[in-house]
């Protein structure tokens, strides 16, 4: 996939959102740069490189797509916050980095306060993941494996203290076992050592599951069954009472972006969730397009970061 994606030449007004005129020009006028937080390939970049094409294609000016991994996303999102607030530098990604990390860490440079969220894309869906080298057929299986080896079972997340991170904490929390978590910066390095067997399983995107390897499905973490995997269950199914960990993936924006702009990226982000193109990758990488605008989408990432407070004290997670 290419790292670019260069917006084609049209009228504004021929796509519905006109130029803006405002005292530094109109916007936008140059280029638009969207930070990743997960590396190439992973599903965040597939579906912010979907999205940055129907927003690019609403103006002259490029929109280059930028992976910064590392931290458990807190890398990209902390480059977000530094940035000039003029609309030029927009995040894209899970709200994570919001509601979880700033519990943990007491190095970041950047607090919820210091954002605002434009554009809902996808609501969210994890999957628990077994590998080819394991012999686990069922999450029941895996769970009866780690009662009789404590600690030895270990499970693979994009890093400590993620969306996903928590729910494997929280399935050992309640089915009283121990596991030991593996976090990965790169999510082709998971799946890898999910495949050869390295770790015993995975909580991650459903996006996996199009692998093949003989990776198996062992629960959905979710509101529903996945439509292309009907025979799995769901953790709720399974008699988990923490079945679903909500989420919300977007795009941000440095608090201070002049209205206009905020007003444009919104209109432009909405239309280009409703494209061909992003509603393939969302079927793509089996991610709910859960579309919804800024009021909305604020408001649930603020009450996302008052639950995760609560959840890290339940599970004894602390900063590393």
């Amino acid at each position: 996939m290419k790292a670019a994606i260069t917006g084609m030449t049209a009228a504004l007004i021929g796509f519905g959102i006109p130029a803006i005129s405002t005292a530094q020009g109109t916007y936008p006028a140059r280029q638009i740069t969207m930070v990743v937080p997960f590396s190439a390939g992973s599903q965040p970049d597939i579906l912010a490189r979907a999205l940055a094409d129907g927003i690019a294609k609403q103006t002259s000016q490029p929109l280059v797509v930028v992976n910064r991994d590392g931290a458990s996303g807190t890398i990209a999102v902390a480059s977000v916050a530094q940035a000039r607030p003029d609309g030029y530098t927009i995040g894209f990604g899970p709200q994570g980095q919001f509601s979880i990390q700033p519990h943990l860490r007491k190095d970041l440079t950047y607090k919820l306060e210091g954002f605002d969220f434009l554009c809902q894309t996808n609501g969210g869906a994890f999957v628990v993941v077994s590998g080819p080298e394991t012999p686990y057929k069922t999450l029941a299986e895996l769970i009866a494996a780690a009662r009789n080896a404590p600690g030895k079972l270990s499970f693979g997340s994009a890093g400590h203290a993620t969306g996903p991170h928590l729910i494997g904490e929280s399935i050992a929390l309640e089915a009283g076992i121990k596991l030991n978590h593996v976090p990965f910066r790169n999510v082709g390095d998971m799946y890898a050592q999910t495949i050869n067997g390295t770790i015993d399983f995975v909580v991650t995107t459903p996006i996996v599951l199009t692998l093949g390897r003989g990776l198996r499905a062992l629960a959905v973490v979710g509101d529903g069954r996945l439509p292309k995997n009907p025979d799995v269950p769901t953790l709720a199914e399974l008699g988990y009472k923490r079945s679903t960990l909500p989420g919300f993936t977007g795009i941000y924006v440095p608090r201070g972006v002049p209205q206009d702009a905020a007003t444009w990226l919104r209109k432009a982000c909405a239309q280009a969730v409703d494209t061909p193109v992003f509603k393939a990758a969302s079927e793509k990488t089996v991610t709910p397009l859960v579309y919804a605008d800024a009021p909305v989408y604020a408001a649930g990432v603020a009450k996302d970061y008052r639950d995760m407070g609560e959840l890290l004290n339940t599970l004894g997670i602390k900063a590393q």
